[in-house]
């Protein structure tokens, strides 16, 4: 697991789990976290039946929590910009990576209410992330322990 240097507002990590098998743990952490999956636009598949362009794998999840929904519009009226919002789970060669944009991207006038919102869904991206590091570093285990036990 390789984290990416914070670039403008994204929050990268690069991992060497396949990309089919990145975008399950990533969705399972995510449902696990009471986060709904909207909707998933897979950029492959549209741009191949679209324009006929082959591409890399590219998931984007469209996520949002109806407690933090609400929250955002009592704080702002323009706290609806703010979810749902999204995540991406795209192939890089042999890697995998999973992005997602840093909140809150409003002007810095926003109300308190929409800063404390975009600091909690930070934490909690950055934790989703540290959940798909660490189920990483278990599967090489495992592997690892397969691999020795099937030498003996």
């Amino acid at each position: 697991m390789t984290i990416i240097a914070p670039r403008g507002n994204v929050i990268a990590v690069q991992t060497e789990m396949g990309f089919d098998r990145t975008l399950e743990s990533v969705r399972a952490e995510l449902l696990s976290r009471g986060f709904s999956i909207l909707f998933e636009v897979d950029f492959r598949r549209e741009l191949d039946s679209k324009i006929g362009i082959s591409a890399s794998p590219c998931v984007v999840l469209i996520l949002w929590r109806a407690f933090e929904a609400y929250q955002a519009l009592l704080s702002d009226p323009n706290g609806a910009l703010m979810v749902p919002f999204s995540l991406a789970v795209h192939g890089n060669g042999s890697a995998t990576v999973v992005s997602v944009l840093r909140q809150p991207f409003l002007a810095p006038e926003a109300s308190l209410g929409i800063h404390v919102l975009g600091q909690d869904l930070n934490r909690e991206m950055r934790e989703v992330l540290l959940h798909l590091a660490t189920h990483e570093r278990q599967n090489k285990q495992r592997t690892l322990n397969c691999i020795s036990a099937a030498r003996k």
